[in-house]
């Protein structure tokens, strides 16, 4: 047995089995946890938008240097 084999057999002993197959389906679980709770945006996403548009507004020339990082 070479040290390889030996390292991997330890491996699987120190570690649990684990199952490869949910026991369930997640997907409709997923589904109604997006549909019951409705979308927020926060104040402050809101203030940063302004913020943004006014920069944008009093020096124009950031425009371009804006574009760029998106």
């Amino acid at each position: 047995m070479t040290d390889q084999e030996k390292i991997q057999q330890l491996l699987k002993s120190g570690f649990p089995h684990i199952e490869a197959e949910p026991r369930r389906d997640l997907w409709p679980l997923m589904l109604r946890k997006l549909h019951e709770r409705p979308v927020a945006v926060p104040w402050y996403d809101w203030g940063l938008a302004v913020a943004l548009v006014a920069l944008l507004a009093l020096f124009p020339k950031f425009i371009p240097l804006l574009l760029y990082h998106l």
